[in-house]
């Protein structure tokens, strides 16, 4: 099963790479874009099998109660009040938590955590993972989209500035268990990225 989800993630990922605008497509050659190509699929390749292994073990761990979750969605977070709180999914053996915050005006910042454990979490873990492993950078209309590493963990990055805009968002796994998504309404990503700096996820084990 989940080599025919690395198989339908690699063909997606070659339908992007076809579909980009004529003046990339002719800036790249078709042997630099080759080697992209297979140094993508390569770490799909390792991230599979790495997750693989965690998945395994996700699914025979119990999810975190609500209540142990909303320690990471506290009332305050540096100069941020939280505005509104939730918890629970969609399915029953996933467990979330998502939390807003703001200083007061219309800017905000949601936070948002999934629990890997249990079968349903870990398969949303595992494609989230295998996401996460591929070197991928693109622009479109003022938003940045870029996968990096910092300090050994992968990052997916969003960062939309115009004249009438300016948002980011910023996703990760950490402990390879937990799915966090940050995003940021009115804040760039350099602020969003503070803001992570001062988020407090010890209780996440």
């Amino acid at each position: 099963m989940l080599n025919k989800t690395i198989l339908a993630v690699a063909i997606l990922f070659m339908l992007s790479c076809s579909n980009s605008p004529k003046k990339e497509t002719e800036e790249k050659s078709s042997i630099a874009k080759a080697v992209e190509g297979a140094g993508n699929l390569s770490k799909l390749s390792k991230s599979a099998e790495k997750m693989e292994a965690q998945t395994a073990k996700l699914k025979k761990l119990t999810p975190l109660s609500k209540d142990e979750l909303k320690a990471v969605i506290p009332e305050n977070v540096g100069d941020f009040k939280r505005k509104s709180y939730s918890a629970g999914g969609t399915v029953a053996d996933i467990s979330t938590a998502q939390g807003e915050y703001s200083k007061g005006d219309e800017k905000t910042i949601s936070v948002s955590v999934l629990d890997g454990a249990g079968e349903s979490g870990s398969a949303i873990v595992s494609l989230l993972a295998m996401g996460l492993s591929m070197d991928a950078e693109s622009e479109s209309n003022g938003t940045v989209t870029k996968n990096t590493e910092i300090d050994g963990v992968r990052y997916s990055t969003e960062d939309t500035k115009s004249d009438s805009r300016v948002s980011s968002s910023i996703k990760f796994l950490h402990n390879d268990r937990y799915a966090v998504t940050l995003t940021g309404e009115g804040y760039s990503l350099s602020e969003l990225q503070s803001f992570l700096k001062s988020l407090d996820l010890s209780s996440l084990k």
